[in-house]
């Protein structure tokens, strides 16, 4: 994936300089005369394979092209594996899509928008500032850039800790809080809450973190990368070695498995997870994970709920806010706005999209219904599960992976070494220093 990401760039980068060529691009064309005798527009809209999805892709489509007889919509559907590849080859064809999501590829919204591929829809949203309306002012601001708007929201996933309340009863423990604020829900209450529900006999673990080691640094207020690699998509001077935070993050991390054996080792974790999603097993007490937990976990066999993280001071909690967007160089940009405008409809496409996917939705007035949802699958209060939403919004910050390019490489050095520390044959300090001197040797610009 490293070496596709590189010619992925490099054949982007080479189409963009090309702009005279460039402006005629986009894989949109008119097919023919529309319903009231004007010419019929074709857009594209590219997303990936999801069976649980195809059927609000195909209404979507049909119900849209019913209101806007002179708009065509194409739907290209490609498996996740196979999206960054699709993309330099639309690219290098002078076909791109229209209309995707930056984010459901490999390469994500970072890369797109250092390459420049990205329609600035901020003339759009400042004509119509009605289609934005109802949404937390803190997500619109995840996808602009330089004060333009890149990308709109279109649903967002938090962190949280899902835990097994058939396990919490058995061990006699309390249902850990929804309250963000609560100090007594700390790092050392939830190690404790972890070593009570571990049983070694059973082979059941305590926690399993599903997490990056830089945003397990975020919760204790530290950081891999400076605030201006977040804004220039650039990954810049690593801030590894400078900030205390990093050190005391992954030493607390490591003790999870080391120390207090709470939780699987890499390997371990590698193994359980060909399984499928450790948590489904009823094996894993608690899981820290992203909140697509609140669909995933609907089919589990036994209770579960959903906590806050625990509370420590300047933590800051991943979010995965997924944008739709618009390619810079499309024929129609008018058409393919409409579009957008019909996808973020909270009374239309929007309200569908949640309800069928289960998906946490941006619009407030959507976000009522989600609630009482969410409350019934795992039999808590809708109250509750709004103060989870709106906590992780509060502490929230935008995924790396999603605001630094060229993520794939700094991850699978990150990876390697972590792993070492995690499995006890390398210190904390060892990893931190062998992190950032090969993150340096990278040379990414």
């Amino acid at each position: 994936m490293n070496q596709l990401r590189k010619t992925l760039l490099l054949t982007l980068t080479l189409i963009l300089a090309c702009s005279v060529i460039l402006a005629g691009c986009g894989s949109s064309s008119e097919t023919g005369t529309g319903k009231d005798g004007g010419a019929k527009v074709e857009i594209s809209w590219m997303v990936t394979s999801n069976p649980a999805k195809q059927p609000w892709y195909d209404q979507t489509v049909k119900d849209f092209e019913a209101k806007h007889p002179n708009i065509k919509v194409k739907l290209m559907t490609f498996p996740y594996a196979q999206i960054d590849q699709k993309i330099q080859t639309m690219i290098s064809g002078k076909n791109m899509a229209d209309v995707w999501s930056a984010n459901w590829s490999e390469a994500g919204f970072a890369t797109f928008n250092q390459l420049g591929v990205l329609l600035d829809m901020t003339p759009y949203i400042e004509k119509e500032p009605d289609v934005v309306k109802g949404i937390n002012p803190r997500l619109l601001d995840i996808y602009k850039v330089d004060g333009k708007t890149y990308g709109m929201p279109m649903l967002n996933y938090g962190t949280f800790l899902f835990y097994n309340k058939d396990l919490l009863d058995k061990a006699g423990v309390p249902y850990p809080t929804t309250d963000w604020e609560d100090t007594s829900w700390n790092w050392d209450k939830m190690v404790e809450y972890g070593v009570k529900l571990t049983d070694k006999g059973n082979q059941q673990y305590g926690l399993l973190y599903d997490e990056t080691a830089n945003k397990r640094a975020w919760l204790f207020g530290g950081d891999f990368f400076s605030k201006e690699a977040y804004k220039t998509g650039k990954m810049g001077e690593p801030q590894l070695l400078s900030n205390p935070k990093n050190a005391e993050a992954i030493q607390k991390n490591a003790e999870l498995v080391l120390k207090h054996k709470i939780s699987p080792n890499p390997s371990q974790t590698e193994a359980m997870t060909q399984l499928g999603n450790p948590f489904m097993t009823g094996k894993v007490a608690m899981m820290i994970s992203g909140g697509w937990g609140f669909q995933n976990f609907k089919k589990a066999e036994f209770r579960w709920g959903a906590a806050a993280l625990p509370n420590i001071e300047g933590r800051q909690i991943p979010l995965y806010v997924d944008p739709w967007n618009i390619y810079k160089h499309t024929k129609h940009p008018e058409e393919a706005w409409t579009f957008i405008k019909y996808l973020m409809d909270p009374k239309g496409a929007a309200k569908a999209y949640a309800e069928n996917t289960g998906a946490t939705p941006v619009f407030d007035e959507l976000l009522t219904n989600w609630y009482a949802d969410m409350a019934k699958a795992m039999d808590m209060k809708p109250e509750q599960v709004k103060q989870l939403n709106e906590g992780v919004v509060k502490y929230g910050r935008e995924s790396d992976n999603h605001l630094i390019a060229k993520f794939d490489s700094i991850l699978k050095t990150t990876n390697q070494t972590m792993s070492a520390v995690y499995n006890g044959t390398k210190s904390v300090d060892d990893g931190l220093k062998d992190i950032d001197k090969n993150l340096r040797s990278l040379n990414l610009e």
